[in-house]
Parts: C-alpha cells; sequence; structure tokens
C-alpha cells in the first residue's frame, strides 16, 4: 500500500460540514469551475461525505506510447486517503464494478468518482465504498476504450481535476478545489457561510423579495 495523503486538518473540518453546493458557490467567487456535471452519487452512495485528495485514471484510444495499465494495477498505485477519479469520457458504460470497488476498500481508498457508468451498485453499496457515476451501466467501455495516463490532469463533467486536488463529494454531487486554490476557498466560503445565515434569517422573518435578492448578490461573482 502507497504512502497515506490527506487534507490538512483544519481545511478538512470544515469542508467535512459544507455542502458541495456552498463550496461550489465559493469557488465561483474565485472565478473556478469546480462542480463536475453529470456526476451523481449512485444508490446507497447519498448519505456519504467523501473528502480526499484526487488520483486521477484517463480512458481513451490508446497510442504507442499509453500507460498500460488495468485498473487493479491503478487502483494498487494509490495512496491510502485518495479519492480514485477516473475520466471514461461520459460514455454510457462501466468503467469499474464491485471487485475493482473491493479493490480500492482494501486500498483504504475513500471513494470513487466516475466520469462514466459503473455497474454492481449493489456490491458497491453492500461494502460501503461510496460510488459517483453518470448512471448504472450493464454494457463494457468499447474495445477500443483503454487506460491511457495514470495521475494526468483529466477533464470530467467539464471541470477540470488534477492529482492532488480536493475532491468533495456529497448527495448533491461532486465539486473539486483545484490544490493551489485550497486556501482561497476557504476564505470565501465564511462569505458563504453568512449569506446563508442571512438567507435564513430573511426568509424566517418575512424579507421582502428585494431584501433576499440583495442578500443572494453577495454570493454573485462580480462582472
Amino acid at each position: 500500500m502507497g504512502d497515506m495523503v490527506s487534507v490538512p486538518k483544519e481545511a478538512a473540518e470544515i469542508l467535512e460540514k459544507t455542502s458541495t453546493g456552498m463550496i461550489n458557490d465559493a469557488l465561483a467567487l474565485l472565478g473556478v469551475n469546480g462542480g463536475i456535471r453529470g456526476v451523481r452519487p449512485a444508490r446507497g452512495s447519498e448519505d456519504a461525505k467523501v473528502l480526499g485528495r484526487a488520483a486521477t485514471v484517463a480512458f481513451g484510444s490508446p497510442r504507442p506510447d499509453s500507460h498500460n495499465l488495468t485498473m487493479y494495477e491503478a487502483i494498487r498505485k494509490t495512496p491510502a486517503g485518495s479519492v480514485l477519479v477516473i475520466d471514461g469520457k461520459g460514455i454510457d458504460a462501466h468503467f469499474t464494478g464491485d471487485n475493482q470497488g473491493e479493490c480500492a476498500k482494501k486500498q483504504d481508498l475513500v471513494g470513487m468518482v466516475v466520469y462514466g457508468g459503473a455497474r454492481d451498485i449493489a456490491g458497491y453499496r453492500s461494502m460501503g465504498m461510496p460510488l459517483y457515476c453518470t448512471g448504472s451501466a450493464t454494457v463494457d467501455k468499447p474495445p477500443d476504450i483503454r487506460i491511457v495516463g495514470y495521475n494526468v490532469p483529466v477533464e470530467v463533467g467539464g471541470v477540470t481535476v488534477k492529482p492532488d486536488d480536493i475532491i468533495i463529494a456529497d448527495e448533491d454531487g461532486v465539486v473539486c478545489i483545484p490544490a493551489d486554490a485550497l486556501s482561497a476557498t476557504l476564505e470565501k466560503l465564511q462569505i458563504i457561510f453568512e449569506v446563508e445565515e442571512a438567507m435564513e434569517k430573511a426568509i424566517q422573518g418575512g424579507a421582502s423579495v428585494d431584501e433576499i435578492k440583495a442578500i443572494i448578490a453577495k454570493k454573485k461573482p462580480k462582472k
């Protein structure tokens, strides 16, 4: 098993208590696109909260210089504490199943995020390995699609994910914080927390629509 990777303790304590939607709002204030489109929790993973450093697997049409890896080799190369992000190009076919999930669990990975389909959802659910994907799929990926990169930047759901970026996933979806934007994201989260608290008070207090709009505007990126 590889070395353990982690998110700094103080940052982790904040992020673990914060929804992906609020984190995405903070990223938007920085001009960062962090919300991964089309990837949602598989059934049974809705109550999970995943936080970890990204390790990536890229699928595509192989070239002579492509990595000659299997998913099991990729999982075994991945440090404990990681979230494995699999770029399946959004293809409606399965890129992982419960045997790989079991391998990932034994490797102490904290979750699997697949930009593509997955099979054996029940197996993932029974073993308690959080899984996020574009949907369930019984059909295997095309035969000309193989692993072409490990721990390389990938594009998943409109977001560039690089190794060691921070992945947060919950019942709403998945967001990615660039590793070098963690401190700035935490600073912007303070604005989001203040806005959410003000919104709750305003709504309970019967504030006008204009007052509510003024509060919401505080978390909108400046044009």
